[in-house]
């Protein structure tokens, strides 16, 4: 009995933590009230401005974002609290929203804007999130799953449930709140687009540029010979989304008899400038070459081989092969020899030394390894660790061991390419130009006027730039992006 009414007074409890939803008048299940609503947005965005590569709040791009990201929230379901909107200095597809109006979008789709109205459909997608209250539902039934689990405990125990509702609300906020929460966003975007007075078909526009970019990214990962992985984040591409996108543009037009304000070239004026990829501090990938400005290296890959920089790490590999390459960079923590820093990381007993000398100002030792790696259980790795003061260069070349001599020519091309870099002598990383598109111009054309600066599929990334396929063009006299 006295379970009984533990059980009884816990599912009341539940029941009545209901809250007029501010952008739906609904009444949603919340266990938080506004203000941990906010103190929880403060204490995760310092965390996450910890972690992520921000634009300083003056720099020109992140004072625009904030001035079309304010002028939105003004009219927004909830205009009373301060929104903060970041610009993350990366060249991912991405933005998010934090409880309590922190709103970040990543400059990689800023760039992929090309007009003010697609930002502020962004941005207001974001706002969506946060006058929904999308985190603090989310939080909310990851708080009623564990208090339940906490009630079936009494009489099973499940000693794992804690610990479980942090780890559930991250992953809530950082990839996504579903399909129906995505989809209120985006409906949410269409309405404060015709309030703020840009033009909602703009919602339509970002879908369908976001739907090209997906596509383009599995035709690279299906050239390149990778796992493809569905993308679920804001305006995820579903005939259901776009048609109701399409309806809330109608509703919108019948409420709000005017607005027509698009501000294309002042869009385009803003990211005129900014590195197209990734930003000088994290390196670019320039055709064929990895270059990295602040630590003054660069390498080179044979025309076969397929380039990714991440955060972590440059990666790439032989085209549809499983032959691959990664270079990290390590901290010392002290003085060591590239041999001794080499035999601290792979066993002596799978190790071989082929050579020790210089090169690009650096010592080096090169040795083969006979071990697993990613990808490859039985392989052979070339390995070659440069090392600069402070700094270990680990260069990791591999294949399976019945294929490694046919790959070493390939490994010792990219091991001599390894150098210093200068922007003088070198150039700068890719930057976005704007560009008067005159009669007789295409994508290809203007790909092989800057040496398909962008790689493999430069025609369809600059088209893709300006919200375009590779067989659409724009007028002549428009201006448009390109990459140089």
């Amino acid at each position: 009995m006295i379970y009984l009414r533990f059980f009884s007074a816990a599912m009341l409890f539940l029941l009545s933590a209901c809250a007029t939803n501010p952008a739906t008048n609904n009444n949603d299940f919340v266990m938080m009230t506004e203000k941990q609503e906010l103190d929880l947005g403060q204490k995760a965005a310092s965390e996450v401005n910890k972690s992520l590569v921000l634009l300083d709040v003056k720099d020109p791009l992140a004072r625009y974002v904030d001035r079309v990201g304010q002028k939105m929230a003004k009219v927004s379901d909830r205009p009373e609290l301060f929104y903060r909107f970041y610009v993350v200095d990366d060249d991912t597809i991405n933005a998010f929203a934090l409880p309590g109006g922190y709103i970040y979008i990543h400059r990689g789709l800023i760039n992929h804007m090309n007009s003010e109205a697609e930002l502020a459909a962004v941005l207001g997608h974001e706002i969506g999130h946060v006058t929904a209250r999308h985190s603090v539902k989310q939080y909310s039934k990851a708080q009623a799953y564990q208090m339940g689990t906490m009630i079936a405990s009494v009489f099973v125990p499940i000693p794992q449930a804690a610990g479980m509702l942090s780890d559930l609300l991250a992953t809530a906020v950082i990839k996504g709140y579903g399909r129906d929460a995505e989809l209120q966003s985006d409906e949410l975007s269409v309405t404060y687009l015709a309030r703020a007075g840009y033009d909602p078909k703009a919602t339509v526009g970002i879908l369908k540029t976001l739907k090209r970019l997906h596509d383009l990214d599995t035709k690279e990962k299906i050239d390149a010979g990778d796992k493809v992985q569905e993308y679920h984040g804001a305006f995820a591409s579903h005939p259901k989304t776009e048609q109701r996108i399409i309806e809330a543009v109608t509703r919108a037009k019948s409420t709000h008899a005017s607005f027509s304000m698009d501000n294309r070239n002042v869009m385009l004026a803003a990211v005129d400038g900014y590195p197209y990829g990734d930003s000088p501090e994290q390196g670019a990938v320039v055709g064929r070459r990895f270059l990295h400005p602040d630590l003054g290296i660069q390498l080179a890959f044979p025309e076969p081989w397929v380039i990714t920089n991440t955060p972590s790490s440059l990666n790439a590999r032989l085209r549809q092969q499983k032959v691959f390459f990664q270079l990290q960079l390590k901290e010392l923590q002290k003085r060591q020899t590239p041999t001794e820093f080499l035999h601290s990381a792979f066993p002596r007993r799978h190790t071989s030394i082929v050579q020790t000398g210089q090169q690009a100002g650096m010592s080096f030792v090169h040795a083969e390894i006979m071990m697993s790696a990613p990808h490859v259980s039985e392989a052979k790795i070339d390995a070659r660790i440069f090392m600069r003061q402070q700094q270990a260069f680990v260069m990791l070349m591999w294949s399976p061991r019945s294929e490694y001599v046919n790959h070493l020519s390939d490994f010792s091309s990219i091991a001599r390419s390894f150098s210093s870099y200068t922007g003088e002598r070198e150039g700068d990383i890719p930057r976005i130009t704007l560009h008067i598109w005159k009669r007789g111009d295409s994508w290809a054309k203007l790909a092989r006027m800057h040496n398909q600066i962008l790689g493999r599929f430069t025609a369809e990334k600059l088209a893709a730039l300006n919200g375009m396929g590779v067989a659409e063009f724009p007028r002549a006299g428009a201006l448009v992006k390109t990459v140089h």
